[in-house]
């Protein structure tokens, strides 16, 4: 089939049905020989073939596509006019000397030609500018596509880095502090690890596999941070039975642990919250947080990293999802709605 298409095979097809037709209409309405039929559709046949290849193949692509229009009206008004002469001459030429019948004034016939020439070239014209214009859209559109998929892999390797750093700063505090917490640790890390290299290749994950890797995220985190921090971790039972995108929660969940406050008078509290209802998906993170982790925060969140959340929910949930983080009494609040389809 795209050799067909490639080498214009069903341009001869078209002409060939062209040439029955208007053989067997002209036969039949002028009351004429099948040969002086054929003479006359090959007459036309040349004009408006003629015609129909300098529109598109020439007179289009140099000038209307420039958007030269103005050489291009001139152009095709001459070419028009040419054609209709030759057309009209040839037919009547051949009617004449092959017939008596037919009396058609030559300047009446020409006139005649020539609007059936230019809504012939008309149609060419809108039927030439469709296709390009379909052509283009379908290029775009895959341009687009490819452009999307190469941002969200290029922002998902954004990831990666941090999640590697944090896990092996985590294993390097518990070998200090307790080696078989730090070898227990060290296989989270492989279960972790294993699962952003080959799970999170997909666009769409399990949500149960997203918290099966948070679980283990903020295991992690809890022997690093001992009773330092107050954690409260609760999934609603529905959050369940549907897909999201890999790795689009973590990120929140690890700057709530980057941040959090280091008070000593007061507690270090942490929350984290995700509820499923009605085809909507909603994460609640809080914090608390100092002035100088509030000061540290605001830049993390201003910077690449709230850029990244932001990007990839802009890609992946167009007009789908909102995304509010708000300050307020030392306490951070990311809130996200994602609207599954």
């Amino acid at each position: 089939m795209k050799f067909f298409w490639r080498y214009k095979l069903h341009h001869i097809l078209f002409w060939l049905l062209y040439f029955v037709c208007w053989t067997l209409v002209s036969a039949r309405s002028n009351h004429v020989s099948t040969a002086t039929a054929f003479l006359v559709t090959f007459v036309w046949f040349i004009g408006q073939a003629g015609l129909f290849y300098v529109f598109v193949y020439w007179l289009m692509p140099r000038f209307f596509n420039s958007k030269r229009y103005g050489i291009f009206a001139f152009c095709s008004s001459l070419v028009l006019l040419l054609s209709a002469v030759l057309t009209a001459a040839g037919t009547v030429e051949l009617l004449t000397n092959r017939t008596a019948t037919f009396s058609i004034p030559f300047k009446t016939f020409f006139l005649y030609v020539l609007l059936d020439n230019f809504f012939i070239a008309m149609t060419l014209v809108a039927i030439k500018v469709i296709k390009d214009r379909i052509k283009s859209e379908q290029r775009n559109q895959l341009l687009e596509k490819e452009k999307t998929e190469n941002e969200l892999r290029f922002l998902r390797s954004q990831i990666n880095p941090h999640f590697l750093f944090n896990s092996i700063n985590n294993i390097y505090v518990l070998i200090k502090k307790d080696p078989d917490f730090a070898a227990m640790t060290l296989a989270k890390f492989a279960d972790m690890l294993r699962y952003q290299l080959y799970e999170c290749n997909a666009d769409e994950i399990s949500i149960k596999s997203e918290i099966t890797y948070l679980d283990n995220y903020i295991e992690l985190e809890k022997l690093r941070k001992g009773n330092t921090v107050i954690i409260a971790y609760h999934i609603e039972e529905n959050v369940k039975d549907f897909a999201i995108a890999p790795l689009l929660i973590i990120p929140f969940v690890e700057n709530a642990f980057k941040y959090v406050s280091a008070f000593t008078a007061k507690p270090n509290l942490i929350t984290i919250a995700m509820q499923y209802q009605n085809k909507l998906f909603t994460l609640l993170v809080n914090n608390t947080t100092s002035e100088s982790c509030a000061e540290k925060k605001e830049a993390a969140y201003g910077g690449i990293g709230l850029e990244n959340v932001k990007r990839r929910l802009e890609l992946i949930y167009p007009g789908r999802h909102t995304l509010q983080i708000d300050t307020e009494n030392n306490m951070y609040s990311v809130l996200l709605n994602i609207q599954i389809p």
